[in-house]
């Protein structure tokens, strides 16, 4: 794949696959034995729509659910159903339709791109034009609804929510948006930050130098007040803090020697590429004591036009540079904002979402440019990131589970949470809430814990006071008002979080941003402890057509990494967290056996994002699994590749199977070749399948070759009513749609054309977010993702089981333990 040489913004177009856990309600299953070579397990895929019910002589129908309200681990909803005798194809019937509502739990998995509902209740059916049906439809769901639930795909579940939802106005908050410190380069150029005025520290055993520890590169100053820098291979120096750096050509023995030793112990970061080499040519170095964003362009700015509009944009910069013509003025999106300037050069303005051209709504979905229409408001693709900004990613913590929090000097140090009645202490990577002096309150990983001492012993707790969800945005610790508690057993606790636990933001325009925009040093003692910045990062909000709304932070080489909160690994900086897709990332993955997990993302330089997976174990539920995959997508250049191979099997539920997949590509080309192979049964459902394919797309030209079978053994194989386009409205009426004849609602006499324009468009959008998620779920499919783990034990043959498919994407290639093996998200601040 060729790579431009520039960051750029991307999607994870393709997310790990992750077992999710059984229901949290029922009692806990006796724990297994481990898994033999022969045996994994992961939930079943997730089944198409509609889905048919064997009534004996009748056959009931139901259609894609839409989404009402999504609280937490809550959710409601409705759905069309059809029942009336079963249809053949040479005898088709007429049915009668009606609409159910229902409440359920639902535990998400972003990595895998599926949802379980479970605790399902039908609260009630409603057959407007036969109510003798209304039982009967009742009792039928009720009775085939399993005790493990149903699985959706995560996709089918946020487009159908965006469709219906009408984002809350108390869910916005109040962000800053003070243009930063704007950096325009066109070669190779590192930004480092450095929080406030340099903080000079003495480093053990050394003399004539001290470390600067407000930054997390590896800074000294010596006894003359000239600045050092360690990056990307190479030492730089300069008279003062803001330059101008220059190369060390021949750094002396004593500052070689006087880095080491700041070193050891803790680390700095180093700021190489992706590959860990020294570059040939040293990058430019430029470090701000203030709020900076750096934006590089692959040599001069080439223009190109924005299809769908009279715009035109910088089609080799790492961040979305637009230019409208008609008012000659530059747009450049930064951490989900827009700020507006006659050139390079500035005077920058922030420019509200409401106030963009409105050439910003026609941005073709299929252009590059398409990723700035999560900044756009009113486009679907902001309401679906503002929705994605909601859904909590969820796990189940023992309450064994342990914590130890240490402060700088040994003691803590608190200090007034403004506007609540909170205090948090200063001093230490772990945000520490005092409540009363007889109760604290701490967040690691993604749970919290509760003591009544800020020295421990602590223990996981079910109950958050409602004084922590009052912390206000320009507190630092504003992010740990996104993880909450949702139920709770005597002992376990499941708890979730939503992306503004990594700094996403809803601001009241209806758009998401990254970081509150408020700047913070943070504390600066024997020790520096950061707090959530918002610029610096080269965070980026992006969309690509069938694919989805993914966030990432932290972008390719010339970005700083995160260094506070959940970004900051457990202990010293071990190394990069780049280019996480908060979207998809599941930080549980580092409580290790006391919860599930699932691996991280990344970006690799030049702006290509990655993914890659090999795993084997069994969860705390049971689910033993082992697999491995890995992905690859740049939106600005097409580019795509993903591999995967993998089998499963639930001991508790009897689903099993196995599958593999690989498909490269340019998704603006359209040119791809895909092959995949899969076979699966789930007793419990009676769902299973069989089938192998391979299809090629060069130029238009399509070429396949397909076979396989599916059925239902429960249900069996009946013929559809439709088209399953079927929806219900607010109102309880039931919609139907089809190519030549267009809308309809049904009536006592049949099926009437509707003439509402209002009630058409409502219904044109709902039907588009179901096909919009229809198409991802396929295209995640295609790439690999739904399928059960392979290459433990055997998968379809040699070649693809045995640990040995895919052999560049697994294991090796990419790197067995995913992102980092799953172990860096840590709790808080970061440390230097």
């Amino acid at each position: 794949m060729l790579l431009r040489p520039a960051r750029l913004a991307l999607l994870v177009a393709a997310a790990s696959l992750a077992a999710i856990p059984a229901l949290a309600q029922q009692p806990a299953a006796p724990a297994p034995a481990a898994p033999s070579a022969g045996t994994s397990s992961a939930i079943p895929p997730a089944l198409a729509w509609p889905r048919q019910f064997d009534l004996g002589d009748k056959q009931l129908e139901v259609y894609q659910p839409l989404i009402e309200q999504w609280n937490g681990d809550e959710l409601s909803g409705r759905a069309a159903v059809a029942i009336g005798p079963k249809p053949t194809s040479s005898a088709p019937t007429t049915p009668t339709y009606g609409i159910a509502r229902f409440t359920a739990r639902v535990v998400v998995d972003k990595p895998a791109k599926l949802a379980q509902l479970s605790n399902i209740v039908i609260t009630s059916v409603d057959v407007p034009t036969d109510k003798s049906q209304d039982t009967a439809v009742l009792s039928a769901l009720q009775s085939r609804i399993t005790p493990q639930g149903m699985t959706f795909a995560l996709d089918n579940l946020l487009t159908s929510f965006a469709a219906s939802k009408q984002l809350d106005k108390e869910m916005t908050q109040p962000v800053e948006n003070t243009p930063p410190r704007i950096v325009f380069a066109d070669k190779p150029t590192l930004l480092v930050l450095v929080a406030g005025e340099p903080a000079p520290r003495a480093i053990n055993g050394v003399t004539g130098f001290q470390r600067v520890i407000n930054t997390q590169v590896l800074m000294l100053v010596d006894g003359s007040g000239v600045y050092h820098l360690q990056a990307a291979g190479s030492w730089y120096q300069a008279p003062k803090i803001d330059g101008p750096w220059t190369v060390t050509a021949q750094p002396d023995p004593s500052l070689e020697a006087a880095g080491t030793m700041a070193t050891y112990g803790d680390p700095a970061q180093t700021m190489l590429p992706a590959n860990g080499q020294k570059p040939q040519t040293p990058p430019v170095i430029v470090v701000s004591t203030v709020p900076t964003e750096l934006v590089i362009t692959a040599g001069q700015p080439e223009m190109v036009p924005v299809g769908g509009t009279s715009l035109l944009r910088v089609s080799n910069a790492d961040h979305a540079i637009i230019l409208d013509p008609a008012g000659n003025q530059y747009y450049v999106l930064i951490s989900g904002r827009w700020f507006r300037g006659p050139g390079f050069a500035g005077p920058w303005a922030f420019v509200p979402g409401s106030s963009l051209p409105a050439d910003f709504k026609k941005i073709s979905t299929t252009d590059p440019a398409a990723n700035a229409l999560t900044a756009v408001p009113g486009t679907p693709q902001a309401k679906e990131a503002a929705i994605a900004a909601t859904v909590p990613q969820t796990a189940t913590i023992k309450r064994d589970t342990e914590l130890t929090i240490q402060y700088d000097g040994g003691t803590p140090k608190f200090e007034p949470i403004k506007g609540t009645i909170l205090s948090y202490a200063v001093n230490t990577r772990t945000p520490v809430i005092q409540l009363d002096p007889a109760r604290y309150y701490a967040l690691f990983r993604g749970a919290w814990f509760v003591s009544n001492s800020p020295s421990g012993p602590w223990l996981v707790t079910d109950v958050v006071p409602a004084a922590i969800y009052t912390i206000p945005v320009s507190s630092p610790l504003h992010y740990v008002t996104y993880v909450r508690v949702y139920a709770s057993t005597a002992d376990a606790v499941t708890v979730g979080y939503t992306p503004g636990y990594f700094g996403v933001v809803l601001e009241p325009g209806g758009t998401v941003v990254y970081g509150t925009g408020y700047n913070c040093v943070g504390y600066i003692g024997a020790s520096w402890y950061g707090c959530p910045w918002t610029y610096g990062y080269d965070a980026a909000f992006a969309w690509a057509d069938g694919f989805g709304f993914g966030y990432d932070a932290a972008f390719g080489w010339g970005a700083m990494y995160p260094w506070w909160g959940p970004y900051w690994g457990v202990g010293p900086w071990y190394g990069p967290w780049a280019g996480v897709n908060i979207n998809q990332v599941n930080i549980y993955g580092a409580w290790g056996a006391a919860a599930a997990w699932d691996h991280a993302w990344g970006v690799g330089p030049w702006g290509t994002a990655w993914g890659a997976n090999a795993a084997h174990g069994v969860t705390a539920w049971g689910t033993g699994f082992a697999g491995r995959s890995a992905a690859a997508f740049n939106p600005w250049t097409g580019n795509f590749a993903a591999g995967r191979s993998a089998a499963f099997f639930n001991p508790y539920t009897g689903a099993r199977g196995a599958a593999r997949a690989g498909e490269v590509g340019n998704a603006y080309t359209g040119n791809f070749a895909a092959g995949r192979q899969s076979a699966g049964f789930n007793p419990t459902t009676g769902f299973g399948h069989a089938s192998e394919s391979g299809v090629t797309d060069v130029n238009g030209h399509v070429t396949s070759d397909s076979r396989g079978v599916a059925g239902n053994v429960k249900t069996g194989n009946g013929v559809a009513w439709n088209n399953g386009h079927v929806y219900t409205d607010h109102d309880g009426s039931i919609h139907q749609y089809d190519a030549n004849n267009g809308w309809q609602h049904q009536t006592l006499d049949g099926w009437k054309g509707d003439t509402d324009a209002d009630q058409i468009g409502r219904l044109d959008q709902q039907r588009q977010f179901q096909d919009w998620g229809n198409q991802r779920v396929d295209n995640f499919a295609r790439a690999g993702g739904y399928g059960g783990f392979g290459g433990y034990g055997g998968g379809f043959h040699d070649d693809f089981g045995g640990g040995g498919g895919f052999h560049d994407f697994g294991g090796g290639g990419f790197g067995g333990g995913g992102f980092h093996g799953g172990g860096g998200f840590g709790g808080g601040f970061g440390r230097r």
